[in-house]
């Protein structure tokens, strides 16, 4: 929340009162909000489903310092829990963990996606290509032409997927969100204000 420099304690103090009871009612009226707010945790024979494959996550506890997480094949993800700890307190952890084996797996998949669009559209040079667990954005582009994804995107449709792949790859050509920029990302996907909202309505769900 930011405030004007100027407002003097008693300004400043209803200008909280109405940020507060804004946000109250957001989150109360609004699943995407609240459910942020909400305690999570992942059980051992958690399972989620990323495109036709129904993945279950196997909670081991170890004597380890940290928690570690392996792919073991047939659709099962084991994560080795540090000693005395559960599903509920380590939940951001756990997914962490789950991202970067669900990474591994998707990522040459989503390479080709992403090389696939960029050589009908963009002919540009792509550096590489990185799946990481991300919630404060959807994909980004730097500089030196890496896009990276977020693993929480697997869970959105093909088509909403694409939009962020041409949304990256439209930085390329433009480092802005500027009238060319969305000039760009129109010509290729005009309805792309369909996915922009179904990430708006939807995104809270996905995730491990």
């Amino acid at each position: 929340m930011r405030l004007p420099l100027f407002l003097n304690k008693k300004e400043e103090k209803a200008q909280i009162d109405r940020f507060y009871l804004w946000l109250k009612d957001k989150i109360l009226i609004e699943d995407r909000f609240r459910k942020r707010f909400e305690t999570k945790s992942i059980h051992d024979g958690h399972q989620f489903t990323l495109y036709d494959r129904t993945f279950t996550v196997k909670l081991v506890e170890s004597n380890n310092v940290g928690h570690s997480g392996k792919y073991l094949g047939d659709d099962t993800i084991q994560i080795k829990l540090a000693k005395d700890a559960d599903g509920t307190s380590a939940y951001r952890e756990i997914s962490v963990l789950i991202s970067r084996v669900v990474a591994k797996v998707y990522l040459p998949i989503i390479t080709r996606r992403v090389f696939a669009i960029n050589d009908q559209y963009f002919n540009k040079n792509i550096k590489s290509v990185r799946l990481k667990y991300n919630t404060s954005n959807w994909g980004s582009c730097s500089s030196s032409s890496n896009i990276n994804l977020s693993t929480r995107l697997l869970f959105a449709p093909i088509e909403v997927q694409d939009y962020v792949i041409i949304h990256e790859l439209a930085h390329l050509i433009e480092m802005n969100h500027s009238h060319r920029f969305w000039k760009i990302v129109s010509d290729i996907m005009p309805d792309y204000k369909n996915a922009e909202k179904w990430l708006k309505v939807n995104g809270h769900e996905c995730d491990f």
